[in-house]
């Protein structure tokens, strides 16, 4: 399992404050083991044996030639007999001076030496006060980067608020206690050095602190812990449950409490979207979203639907279709709601509307169902990383101008990073997609979804529990095969096939490039579609489910779509991920003849020359496969790594686009055009089939 940018940011600061911590327990012990003894020879001669102030390396040293309260007066003799003899001469007058100011020096060197020696003791355990605050600093350092761990726990929403606070405020005050408050009575502190349990002496102390005249005595110590206890709760309040792009702020819970819902809690239908399955000639899934407040029952999801339109009159309709729904685990009532319609006729206009007969339904809609016919021409747009960027919006817009029969996104739709708390960022995807993508005949254009490295978390071989929209917003199999409709929709496949024209007619093969199923696991899946007769059996499935084997070995057509590019724009030919793709997939490719493979990732555009066996073809195509694509639908483009192309490279350009791909049976041709964001055609072309 890989770790995603934000648990790679909390193991680091787990580390570092582990680091921290270890350097300053080794320092305590070192101190503590050198200071010990000085603690017993202090303990051993009574409390009348002050420290005095000799420093050297370590501190201080011990002696016993210093009582307390006395006052050491020197050249005594001296001063006795210049009070018997008043009359000496000026020599005995001058030395009478002398010994006064002496006295004088004595005793305020013993006053300063009183205060001295009362610092040092303070400190007698640390051997010196530099020693105390060098330890003190080193349990700031712990102690600022636990705090901002915590917090980012609670940011990430790894770690409950209220935990989160407790945890912030238990660790600051108890450092507030130990380093901070001090203890002024000298005879109880004294009186601790005897014990010799270290953790009973600490304990002792602490305890000491914290009783009524002593509690009353450091109330300022107290009182100024407030401001900071103040900074870390208004932090956690306005941090918890943050929204972020690689560590960059978007937003947080308290902030999303007070925006405007994206979809209305009154439980009608929002987020009206259509998944392709295996079988688009006779049947479609309808998705859409409810929300609602707390203590409301869950919805029932059903669409109505016929082939004549009926407006805004539910009664009218001549069909029902009953669906499913899956509660989201997010900090508002969200129902993923989806019905599979089946049962249905090719190429046929189906008007629909979908909701609850309690709380309303959508406005009415418009689908057709492709083809069973081989000899029926289609048309397609594709693309991938798409983001919710005003090019993304604009990419859409050109796209439904196409006329498109459905379309294609290969992965990184939303860049919600598989964030909960991101889920908004998913709902702006989403209500772009269902105002942006209706033809400009008015139909409501189908999607088939390709995971992607952004909708996991970790990037790649991510367990289901760490895929939190994907695999519950796109379901994209038949009913039969749907096993989120036996509440397991954590079960569902990130792979699957779609069959354009029947037996005779296209297979397309929606992939994933190892974010949440094996390369490998697909790669037999593949040849098994390929080269079956229409046996059933267990197909994979990335985690669930029945998968039926069914016969593509008779289809003209093969096209796959997946995230991590073969043959790179961007990164490097050789690197890891492309490899492993192409060793796992690329001779399937080859031995069954794919077409076209539309491949994403690396935010710019490429189209390669025909390849085979990892080699251009120049005599043909008949043998040969086009790598179209790296996606760039929306999403930030990247700068070409150098000017020239790279060996298995046609064209290639840094810039947004959408491509249309159009099937024309009548002369066996596959034509594409890519368009930017201008709606302008910067590469083109055809192959025969």
């Amino acid at each position: 399992m890989n770790f995603s940018v934000e648990e790679k940011t909390l193991l680091g600061l787990g580390l570092f404050n582990i680091l921290l911590l270890l350097i300053f327990i080794i320092h305590f012990i070192i101190i503590y083991s050198l200071s010990k003894k000085r603690v017993k020879v202090y303990v051993n001669n009574g409390f009348n044996v002050n420290p005095t102030s000799i420093d050297d390396e370590y501190g201080i040293e011990l002696t016993d030639n210093t009582k307390k309260n006395e006052i050491p007066v020197n050249n005594n003799n001296n001063n006795n007999n210049n009070n018997n003899n008043i009359n000496n001469d000026n020599n005995e007058n001058n030395s009478n001076n002398n010994n006064n100011l002496n006295i004088i020096n004595n005793v305020n060197e013993n006053y300063n030496s009183s205060k001295n020696n009362r610092k040092l003791f303070r400190y007698i355990e640390f051997k010196n006060r530099r020693n105390y605050i060098g330890l003190m600093s080193e349990c700031i350092a712990a102690l600022t980067i636990f705090e901002l761990l915590i917090l980012v726990l609670v940011m990430f929403d790894k770690l409950h608020i209220a935990a989160g606070i407790v945890l912030m405020i238990f660790g600051l005050c108890l450092f507030w206690s130990i380093w901070i408050v001090p203890i002024d009575d000298d005879k109880f502190l004294k009186s601790t050095f005897k014990i010799e349990n270290c953790f009973k002496r600490f304990i002792k102390r602490q305890t000491f602190k914290f009783r009524g005249p002593n509690l009353k005595k450091n109330i300022r110590y107290w009182y100024s812990l407030i401001p900071a206890l103040m900074v870390i709760l208004l932090l956690t309040i306005l941090l918890e449950g943050t929204c972020e792009d690689q560590l960059s702020f978007i937003d947080s819970r308290i902030m999303r409490k007070y925006m405007d819902p994206t979809c209305a809690t009154s439980g009608e239908p929002c987020f009206i979207y259509l998944t392709l399955n295996q079988q688009p000639s006779t049947s479609i899934i309808v998705n859409f979203h409810t929300s609602s407040m707390k203590g409301d029952p869950e919805p029932n999801p059903i669409c109505l639907y016929d082939t004549m339109p009926m407006g805004n009159q539910t009664s009218g309709y001549r069909n029902i279709a009953y669906g499913n729904y899956y509660r989201m685990p997010l900090e508002v009532i969200r129902y993923v709601n989806w019905v599979h319609i089946e049962g249905l006729q090719p190429k046929t206009t189906y008007y629909f509307s979908c909701g609850t007969w309690k709380n309303g339904f959508s406005y009415e809609r418009k689908f057709k169902t492709q083809s069973d016919n081989a000899d029926d021409g289609y048309s397609f747009v594709v693309g991938g990383d798409v983001d919710i960027t005003a090019d993304a919006a604009n990419i859409l817009k050109i796209s439904a101008l196409k006329n498109p029969d459905f379309a294609m996104i290969g992965g990184d739709l939303a860049y919600d990073h598989a964030q909960y708390t991101c889920y908004r960022i998913v709902d702006k995807w989403l209500n772009n997609w269902q105002y942006k993508m209706i033809s400009a005949t008015g139909y409501t254009i189908p999607l088939i979804a390709s995971i992607g490295n952004h909708e996991v978390i970790g990037d790649y071989n991510a367990p289901s529990h760490r895929i939190p929209f994907f695999k519950r917003y796109f379901p994209q199999m038949t009913k039969r095969e749907d096993p989120g409709d036996g509440d397991n929709v954590d079960d569902r496949k990130t792979y699957n096939t779609i069959n354009i024209g029947g037996p005779n007619g296209t297979v397309i093969f929606n992939l994933d490039s190892g974010h949440h199923s094996s390369l490998s696991e697909q790669a037999i899946w593949m040849n098994q579609q390929l080269s079956s007769s229409g046996s059933s059996g267990s197909g994979g499935g990335g985690g669930g489910g029945t998968t039926l084997i069914h016969d593509f070995n008779s289809t003209q057509l093969r096209f796959s779509i997946y995230h991590v590019p073969m043959y790179p724009t961007i990164r490097e030919y050789s690197n890891p991920k492309s490899t492993a793709v192409r060793d796992n997939w690329l001779s399937t490719f080859d031995n069954f003849k794919f077409n076209i493979a539309f491949e994403n990732h690396d935010h710019a555009y490429k189209r390669t020359l025909p390849l085979f066996n990892n080699t251009v073809v120049t005599g043909g195509q008949s043998s040969s496969t086009l790598y179209i694509g790296d996606g760039s639908a929306g999403t930030g483009i990247r700068p070409l790594p150098y000017s020239g192309l790279k060996w298995y490279q046609a064209f290639s350009k840094s810039t947004h686009y959408i491509t249309l791909i159009n099937v024309i049976p009548t002369n066996r041709t596959i034509t594409f055009n890519s368009f930017d964001t201008n709606n302008s055609t910067f590469d083109s072309g055809y192959i025969n089939y």
